[in-house]
């Protein structure tokens, strides 16, 4: 029964106006994104840029982090993301007054004295946009505030507890974020051995793979919703429920094959869309001698981009069912509004953390996508299972209207074809 079930919610879709939409705008959103393609090309010394990376060394760790708190603190606030959601934080002057002596200590200046520099410093910076648009600062008067040569890594750190629980949750200054502020451009070396690494452990494919995945999943993030929610909107206004609650299948049969057939139906067109950059990693591998992995997209649409489709899938789903209306749409775009914004948190869009849509905006850089990956199992893991749980809750409503003992808008809603349920 559950087979039969699935096959022809798999064709009713086929013969859906609703699936071919999803499909277009899936491809439209490809092409706008990476329609062009993006080149992989093997670093030749003396490039004017090989890119950006975080550094390893402390020293630029410890300095770069100084700047960016010295920054904030003239700003007059401080950027943090409690839970993922960006809060903009106005210390007291006690605060503040903590946060200077902080930095006086990383320093080893009086407040006077790196104040005065850092107003000397602004004094002579400035920026204009040149031919391209791209920003170009000007930097008249060099940045001379460091960290004194005679604090600790450790010592280092601990100031920097200090700082972090001072502003508050979501701080930028904790322990697991320091790392983020060493930003530093890549060398010929470094550049070198990521572009190794790419040939050798991701066999070029898995490297756009990882970028395929990244964009798709923005798109993928809510799109999925207006799926489902228009799928069931136009149910009821067919008065199809009448007909399915007089089935003598189960609910859960029912709810579990329909929401399948949904995650089927969206999944194979991101499956069709992947054959696009597919085909140019796969020529590219050639042309390097690599032997690429052909199933390197497979595998990241189904670990990385269909927990994405089953969660905002089964929220979609479980909110139409329960309101019989538009919600469903609204309370994903809050969601995937919270999830984009979340990615922006971070400035080169690398992060996993509980995040819906993980971000990983980078061509290759295989070592820093090993050590997000465990992030990223926990987090893909995280929304699996939440899907199921509230797939589980819709069966349970569905259930409830079926006997019609469930509320909506105050009244209770009846089946008119109750008495045909054995």
């Amino acid at each position: 029964m559950f087979g039969s079930l699935l096959w022809k919610e798999c064709k009713m879709w086929l013969k859906s106006i609703i699936f071919y939409a999803y499909i277009i705008l899936l491809f439209l959103f490809y092409v706008s994104q990476m329609g062009e393609g993006t080149d992989f090309v093997k670093p030749e010394k003396n490039q004017a840029d090989y890119g950006m990376t975080y550094s390893e060394d402390e020293s630029v760790i410890m300095n770069e982090t100084l700047k960016d708190l010295i920054e904030e603190y003239t700003r007059g606030y401080f950027e943090t993301y409690p839970i993922g959601f960006y809060k903009k934080v106005i210390l007291s002057e006690q605060e503040k007054s903590i946060i200077s002596d902080c930095i006086s200590e990383l320093t080893g200046k009086a407040r006077k004295e790196w104040e005065k520099e850092y107003d000397t410093y602004i004094e002579g910076y400035s920026g204009y946009m040149d031919e391209q648009g791209q920003f170009v600062e000007e930097e008249k008067v060099p940045w001379s505030l460091a960290v004194s040569e005679q604090l600790t890594y450790k010592e280092f750190k601990e100031i920097m507890k200090k700082v972090s629980d001072t502003i508050g949750a979501g701080s930028e200054y904790s322990e697991n974020r320091l790392k983020s502020h060493g930003i530093v451009p890549k060398t010929y070396e470094q550049a070198m051995a990521e572009y190794e690494e790419v040939l050798e452990k991701d066999k070029v494919t898995g490297a756009y793979a990882r970028l395929f995945s990244d964009y798709i999943g923005i798109v993928l993030g809510i799109l999925p919703a207006f799926f489902v929610v228009t799928r069931g909107i136009k149910d009821r206004k067919n008065q199809v429920s009448g007909v399915i609650y007089s089935k003598k299948v189960s609910s859960g049969t029912i709810v579990l094959s329909r929401y399948l057939a949904m995650i089927i139906m969206m999944v194979l067109p991101v499956l069709a869309v992947s054959c696009l950059p597919m085909t140019q990693s796969l020529y590219i591998a050639n042309n390097v001698g690599v032997v690429p992995d052909y199933l390197a997209y497979v595998k990241y649409v189904i670990g990385w981009l269909l927990p994405t489709i089953l969660f905002v899938a089964a929220l979609a789903f479980v909110i139409t069912e329960l309101t019989e209306s538009m919600l469903g749409i609204l309370v994903n775009g809050i969601v995937w509004f919270c999830a984009m914004f979340l990615g922006l948190s971070n400035s080169r869009l690398i992060n996993a953390g509980w995040n819906l849509i993980p971000r990983f905006n980078g061509l290759g850089e295989y070592k820093l996508f090993q050590e997000m990956l465990p992030q990223l199992v926990y987090n893909r893991c995280f929304y699996t299972i939440l899907s199921f749980c509230i797939i589980v809750l819709c069966v349970v409503i569905y259930d409830k209207k079926r006997k019609g003992g469930y509320q909506i808008h105050g009244k209770v809603f009846k089946n008119s074809h109750s008495k045909c349920e054995a």
